[in-house]
């Protein structure tokens, strides 16, 4: 697969177009005010397939510049890059494992149910914590039909409380 350069121009491309969607030329040049290095960039930016440059066919000569999927899928790649590295995204940086633990923190027992509709990998999840003896896991036989519950073991709840630290210092 042929690598994409991303210089600054291209990511400020990028972000306009996944912001405003569909725009002339010309909406472009408020990102980037050289009018000859706006059209190398949209240029090549096309000869990458990340961009699609249209013709107007009516009127005056103007051009309509979109996004395509894969020039779409970088963006908001970036889009995301940007938000983590702004700490929007903290969770982010936690895996599945990490969430269910920090969520099972707060409650006594959760229903395995609950934390498949959850977490979308909840079963490897819970079952690679089992493994860790972070968590426990037992079927509750006072509901019929019996339901599996998942607690904390005292080396999970531990654990979980680092983790919590952990998300909260880069929340902040």
């Amino acid at each position: 697969m042929k690598e994409i350069p991303l210089s600054n121009h291209r990511q400020l491309v990028l972000s306009f177009l996944l912001e405003h969607g569909t725009v002339n030329k010309s909406e472009i040049g408020y990102a980037i005010t050289s009018p000859p290095i706006l059209s190398r960039v949209l240029e090549s930016m096309e000869s990458d397939g990340l961009i699609t440059i249209k013709e107007s066919k009516i009127g005056r000569k103007t051009y309509k510049v979109e996004l395509t999927d894969k020039g779409r899928a970088i963006a908001e790649q970036l889009k995301k890059v940007e938000e983590i590295y702004a700490g929007h995204e903290i969770s982010e940086f936690l895996t599945d494992d990490m969430k269910i633990l920090i969520f099972l923190l707060g409650e006594n027992e959760v229903p395995f149910g609950f934390l498949k509709e959850r977490f979308g990998s909840a079963y490897s999840s819970v079952s690679r914590l089992k493994q860790m003896g972070l968590v426990d896991a037992r079927i509750d036989n006072t509901k019929f039909p019996g339901e599996q519950v998942v607690t904390l073991s005292l080396k999970g709840k531990k654990v979980a409380e680092k983790l919590k630290e952990i998300e909260e210092v880069l929340e902040k």
